[in-house]
């Protein structure tokens, strides 16, 4: 598979444009050579961006992956197999999800400390989000206790970095949590990967994530939920949004 470059060498935000190769054209979706685009995955949509060569240039659709990282154009003709080429990113759309993103690991964080919830779900979106909860009593959740946990951690500028760590490591460290969730996720991990990206918030929060995230935890503004749904015995959805300004 290739190198997933967005993990490695560009921030969450504001990534720069680069340089790759087209090396192979597949049901009009581009492959390169390297590819510093988040691909969909884990609850957070694809980047969107522009291909170009020479006097070409072709919007590109959600980023996706399989076996290679695709990149959706509308003419794929127009491309051949061997052209180096020059890409940029939709900006905007990645700084809000890498915001919205960093928002969840605060909300699924601060549910595990204040009720001992589970997140066994989410969907990061730019405008809304939501996070499916586990309780063992969904009736001690409260709306004003987790926004104003998320909102002070927040206020606290705390910062976002990412690390390597292997399997054992996460698995023996106690303050991962969510830890039999987590282990599903090891367990399907093919038998080559031995080491997993985490991110971590100061203080709050260590979770294995391969999404875009902010620097600090004041890069992103307060959140407010927005809604809630319930979806059985002790779950909870949850939808937040996060307001304009801090």
């Amino acid at each position: 598979m290739q190198e997933r470059l967005h993990l490695l060498h560009h921030p969450g935000t504001n990534p720069q444009p680069f340089d790759s190769m087209i090396v192979d054209i597949i049901d009009q979706k581009l492959v390169f050579k390297e590819s510093h685009f988040y691909p969909r995955g884990g609850g957070q949509p694809g980047d969107f961006g522009l291909v170009s060569c020479g006097t070409i240039a072709k919007k590109i659709g959600e980023v996706t992956a399989g076996d290679v990282i695709h990149h959706p154009v509308e003419i794929a003709d127009d491309f051949e197999i061997g052209q180096s080429i020059q890409c940029s990113f939709d900006i905007g759309r990645r700084n809000d999800l890498a915001t919205m993103h960093s928002a969840q690991h605060l909300v699924s964080a601060f549910a595990d400390e204040l009720w001992g919830a589970a997140t066994v779900g989410n969907q990061i979106g730019r405008n809304e989000t939501r996070i499916d909860l586990k309780f063992d009593d969904k009736t001690v959740f409260r709306i004003d206790s987790i926004e104003n946990a998320v909102n002070d951690a927040i206020t606290a500028n705390l910062q976002i970095t990412t690390a390597e760590w292997t399997a054992h490591e996460l698995m023996e460290d106690d303050r991962v949590r969510n830890r039999s969730f987590i282990a599903k996720i090891l367990s399907r991990l093919p038998e080559d990967v031995d080491k997993l990206r985490v991110v971590k918030i100061d203080g709050i929060d260590i979770c294995p994530c391969a999404g875009t995230h902010v620097n600090e935890t004041g890069q992103i503004p307060k959140i407010s939920i927005s809604r809630i749904k319930q979806k059985g015995a002790g779950k909870l959805r949850l939808y937040y949004e996060l307001k304009m300004s801090n």
